[in-house]
C-alpha cells in the first residue's frame, strides 16, 4: 500500500488518541458523524477505480458536507452519485441534515476511489481519510469484500 504523508499522520493519531485497536475499529466518528459498515469490493488487478459504502449518521444539530477525502491505494477520492456510465460527482460534496442517516450505496451516493494503484484484496482492509465541511477529518477502514473479479479476458485470434 503506498501510504501519504497525511495517511500516516492520520493513521498514527488514531493510535495515540484511541489505543492500539483505534484505527481498526470497524466503526468510526468525525464530530458529530457516527460511521459504520464501511467497505469495498475487491478489484481485479489492474482495475481503475473501486466504489466504497458506508452508513453516515448525523448526531449533531447542525447540516454539515462530507466534501471529500483521500485513499492510500488510489489518486483522489471522489463522492458521486449512480451506477456504471450514469455515475456522476456530486458538486459540493454529499449534504447530511441532523438527525439523518444516509446508507451510501451502488446505486445512490458513494464515494469512489479514483485511479488505483495496485487491486484492492478480498478480507484485507484499506484506510481512507474523509474531509467534512465543518466536522472535519478522520480516518476510516473499509472492509475489502467479496472475490476480486477475474481480469478481462481478451479476445484472441
Amino acid at each position: 500500500m503506498r501510504q501519504t504523508p497525511t495517511t500516516l499522520l492520520a493513521m498514527t493519531l488514531a493510535l495515540i488518541l484511541g489505543g492500539p485497536g483505534a484505527a481498526l475499529a470497524a466503526d468510526a466518528e468525525i464530530g458529530p458523524f457516527k460511521i459504520s459498515n464501511a467497505h469495498a469490493p475487491a478489484t481485479a488487478e489492474g482495475a481503475k477505480d473501486a466504489p466504497g459504502y458506508f452508513t453516515v449518521t448525523n448526531t449533531g444539530s447542525a447540516p454539515d458536507t462530507l466534501i471529500g477525502g483521500s485513499f492510500a491505494d488510489a489518486n483522489r477520492l471522489a463522492i458521486v452519485s449512480g451506477a456504471g456510465k450514469a455515475t456522476r460527482d456530486i458538486p459540493g460534496g454529499l449534504v447530511i441534515k441532523p438527525g439523518e442517516t444516509i446508507t451510501l450505496s451502488p446505486s445512490g451516493p458513494h464515494i469512489m476511489f479514483v485511479g488505483l494503484i495496485g487491486s484492492l484484496e478480498p478480507g484485507l482492509t484499506a484506510q481512507s481519510i474523509l474531509h467534512f465541511e465543518k466536522a472535519g477529518t478522520g480516518v476510516v477502514e473499509f472492509t475489502v469484500e467479496g472475490g476480486a473479479p477475474k481480469a478481462a479476458r481478451r479476445h484472441k485470434h
